[in-house]
């Protein structure tokens, strides 16, 4: 549910659910504090997303490219690292699921909290750009 997201990364959900092409489902905002981690990495933030109705794989593949190229070209890979890979988790002996994930994380795990906090807050607003300008 919309209301239920993390209000950092809330802007990235509804830019990439507004493309057409994705269908967002999961995301995390990133949680760098030391006290706010836990066995589950949480130093980075991500959105999970599946293509919405009647889009194909390669269109969604098309949109990643064009949103990780723009950004490297325009940020390169320091302090940010935009990265995008698919997930597949069995569902049961049959079944894979097959999620997209586009990963926002700190280049420099080491870096203060809020340094991290801070890059975080402002690569989600450069990939906002970069999907706005499609």
């Amino acid at each position: 549910m919309m209301n239920d997201l993390e209000p950092r990364i809330r802007p990235l959900v509804e830019a990439l659910n507004q493309t057409g092409i994705v269908r967002t489902f999961s995301s995390c905002e990133g949680h760098f504090a030391a006290n706010e981690q836990t066995i589950v990495d949480r130093n980075h933030a991500e959105v999970r997303f599946v293509p919405a109705d009647n889009v194909t794989v390669q269109e969604v593949e098309k949109l990643l490219k064009y949103v990780l190229t723009q950004f490297r070209t325009r940020h390169g890979l320091i302090p940010i690292h935009l990265t995008a890979h698919k997930l597949y988790t069995p569902i049961d002996e049959d079944t894979l699921e097959e999620t997209f994930v586009l990963d926002l994380r700190p280049f420099n795990r080491f870096d203060p909290t809020d340094r991290k906090r801070a890059d975080t807050d402002r690569a989600i607003e450069q990939t906002i750009r970069i999907i706005n300008s499609l």
